[in-house]
């Protein structure tokens, strides 16, 4: 992978471009330690991230926040160990006015088109077909409503989803768009899905998480790692989640990893 000098492109507040040394951040260990430093930083930036000049042999990855998260205290592990690895990695904060820490509200449609905004950005930057998204609890849900009802599947190769809501749970009423993005089925052809879930997930229960329609693998962590008790803020961090994410990008098989 190299890394060149460019003219930064602007989304929105998000300005893609050359990354410099001073974006660079810290790497906290737990969600926790990283939520506490983006409120207390607002403008951290992931290092490595969002930088056009990159190139690689792989797919650009987009990696997309949960509710009430953002890009840097979702992904402050796993999007240096993916830039690390070769890949070029872009990440956008959506759903919340600037200057907002926790991002992610509005509907699935609204968050979808942001997201098609931005993926549209980065083909046009990169000049990739097409990209590979990574997603966490709502952040694996919005890709599936883009690529289902927004024509996201021409531009989007898999979706590899963290703890996503893909199905209605009891509790507070469900997206109504949740409803119509599972008829039929949940996955559009054209499109590979891996669906990681953990059996300790107290937000959403992992069954309402796996998918059944063709194109998807569903892999449930203590499957693969019996000893793993990670639970749903902390699926981004945990070692065994991110490399059964790097597998997917990889086309490799989920229980190919090291628990």
């Amino acid at each position: 992978m190299k890394r060149g000098g460019v003219t930064g492109v602007v989304v929105g507040a998000l300005v893609l471009g050359a990354v410099s040394p001073a974006a660079a951040s810290p790497a906290p260990d737990t969600f926790a330690d990283a939520v506490l430093y983006s409120a207390m930083h607002p403008d951290v930036s992931l290092p490595g991230v969002n930088d056009v000049s990159c190139i690689s042999d792989s797919e650009p990855v987009v990696l997309v926040h949960g509710f009430l998260e953002n890009s840097y205290d979702n992904w402050a592990s796993l999007a240096p160990k993916l830039v690390a690895d070769g890949y070029c990695v872009y990440a956008l904060d959506y759903g919340a006015p600037e200057g907002v820490p926790f991002k992610g509200l509005g509907s699935l449609a609204d968050s979808a088109a942001e997201l098609g905004a931005f993926v549209s950005m980065v083909r046009e930057s990169t000049g990739a077909d097409k990209v590979a998204i990574v997603g966490h609890s709502k952040g694996g849900t919005v890709p599936r409503y883009y690529v289902r009802f927004l024509g996201g599947a021409e531009s989007v190769s898999k979706i590899v989803a963290l703890s996503p809501p893909n199905h209605p749970t009891p509790g507070p009423p469900a997206d109504e768009a949740l409803g119509r993005l599972n008829e039929g089925s949940d996955t559009v052809p054209g499109v590979d899905y891996t669906t990681v879930v953990t059996r300790y997930d107290q937000v959403v229960p992992f069954e309402a998480s796996l998918l059944t329609g063709p194109g998807n693998t569903n892999v449930v962590l203590q499957d693969v790692c019996p000893a793993n008790t990670v639970e749903h803020t902390g699926i981004s961090y945990d070692p065994v989640a991110q490399q059964v994410v790097v597998n997917a990008l990889e086309g490799t098989e989920p229980s190919a990893v090291v628990c």
